[in-house]
């Protein structure tokens, strides 16, 4: 099943971006994120047991796409708490490997929600766990956590297509990506976006 659904995302985010190709990235990404929304949903009113102050998942490492990280940085732009939050959080994780991120707050995450929720990367968005319980324990060791595989599928798909249309960068850490692209000029925020850290990547990779 994972084959199919994983596919089934890919083409509804190819689909997406062919009827709106000329878009800039952080469109792109959105047009993408609107798309796989329906894929995305829960199957019923409670298969899922997210929700508000349910934030183990916002403890583990995201990558996110070139147009993700813009989205995000329009988001916490007029924001000055949150983004020096952003940077203080790449400075306190920047020699850390990627499984070692594993347990750190996102520096997005505020009172057990997203600051940013709008504008959530798909890694975020297909994510969803029908045992809350379970999800804080996998944070303290191996455990089961029974997530909603086809959504998941469906999102990295979708992530896949989005990030092939936006070039060679791939995925890039969430805090390295925000924090990058935060500091530079909108000229030189590809390149940044891409000499940040690669998603699954060394420190200094």
């Amino acid at each position: 099943m994972s084959q199919t659904e994983f596919y089934r995302g890919a083409e509804a985010a190819a689909q997406a971006l062919a009827d709106d190709a000329a878009a800039a990235p952080a469109q792109r990404a959105a047009v993408v994120h609107a798309a796989l929304a329906p894929l995305l949903a829960p199957p019923t009113a409670d298969a899922w047991a997210c929700g508000r102050g349910c934030d183990a998942c916002c403890h583990l490492p995201v990558g996110v796409t070139f147009g993700e990280a813009l989205r995000l940085a329009a988001a916490v732009h007029d924001q000055p708490a949150l983004r020096a939050q952003v940077v203080a959080a790449l400075r306190a994780t920047a020699a850390l490997a990627w499984n070692q991120l594993v347990g750190q707050a996102c520096p997005l995450l505020a009172g057990g929600a997203c600051a940013a929720y709008a504008a959530r990367p798909l890694a975020c968005r297909a994510l969803a766990s029908r045992d809350r319980s379970a999800c804080a324990r996998a944070l303290q060791g191996p455990a089961a956590v029974p997530i909603d595989e086809p959504a998941f599928w469906r999102g990295l798909g979708a992530g896949d297509v989005l990030a092939a249309a936006e070039g060679a960068a791939g995925h890039r850490e969430l805090r390295a990506a925000l924090a990058a692209v935060l500091a530079a000029a909108p000229q030189h925020q590809a390149a940044a976006f891409g000499a940040a850290r690669p998603a699954g990547g060394e420190p200094g990779s």
